[in-house]
């Protein structure tokens, strides 16, 4: 006869040490790697909620089918050990996929921002970098300016890179702190008017962020902010120059 009850009790134990494990490497990714809203602008995020649904689902219905009161100690460790590492095995991989495509950076670069992950960026170009990014960010991406080289031939070296998709943003020996960039980007830096004629659709958003920003709509600006999913538009606080909210609007 099956012991459903005894079974059962495994299947919530295992569950609930999953569920454990589940909310502390979500409030790590969602609230510090990819904090709103990059979540949505990045979309990387499903991958690790589809990798926590199956261990969610998948490992405690193991128990279920595994579990019996009758086997020997030796056999359930057996069986729990090859359960456990399985698991674990997977839930590591999703963990450390979303810490390779984690924003580390949003750099302003020409006349746009770019959010740069942490895999964009290879361990060899660390170590010509500044002290001061010679590491990866490890709490939620960090604001940077970028300065081009003056160099000739280091400058058409970077031209054919960024041709290979791999511009000066991805080169932290080019990152200077944000505020050298300031005059660079009030001059690139566009009025919501201008916004809201290249894409009318977007002016029920704009007001919305106006609105829920308390600011005068004549001390924000735009520019746009690419990542590697897409383009949305940052506001950016004249005064400071910084962006202060991000809109779900491609400006190009």
């Amino acid at each position: 006869m099956i012991a459903w009850r005894e079974k059962f009790r495994a299947f919530y134990l295992h569950f609930l040490v999953t569920l454990a494990l589940s909310i502390a490497a979500a409030t790590l990714i969602f609230l510090v790697w990819f904090p709103d809203p990059f979540q949505t602008m990045m979309g990387g995020t499903r991958f690790f909620v589809l990798v926590t649904v199956c261990d969610l689902v998948l490992g405690p219905l193991t128990s279920l089918i595994i579990y019996n009161s009758k086997k020997s100690r030796r056999a359930l460790v057996f069986d729990y050990s090859v359960v456990g590492l399985v698991q674990l095995a997977a839930f590591v991989y999703g963990v450390y996929s979303m810490a390779n495509s984690r924003p580390i950076y949003v750099a302003f670069t020409a006349d746009r921002l770019e959010v740069v992950v942490a895999a964009d960026i290879d361990d060899a170009d660390l170590k010509d970098a500044p002290d001061l990014y010679r590491s990866r960010p490890k709490w939620g991406p960090v604001l940077v300016g970028t300065q081009g080289p003056t160099d000739r031939e280091e400058r058409n070296n970077l031209l054919f890179s960024a041709l290979a998709g791999k511009d000066r943003q991805h080169f932290p020996r080019y990152y200077v702190p944000y505020e050298a960039n300031l005059d660079e980007i009030n001059q690139h830096a566009r009025t919501l008017d201008d916004l809201e004629r290249r894409r009318p659709g977007a002016k029920t958003e704009v007001d919305a962020a106006v609105k829920e920003l308390g600011l005068p709509r004549e001390r924000l600006r735009w520019l746009p902010i690419g990542s590697p999913r897409s383009f949305w538009t940052a506001l950016i606080d004249a005064d400071s120059g910084r962006p202060i909210y991000y809109l779900p609007v491609d400006p190009y």
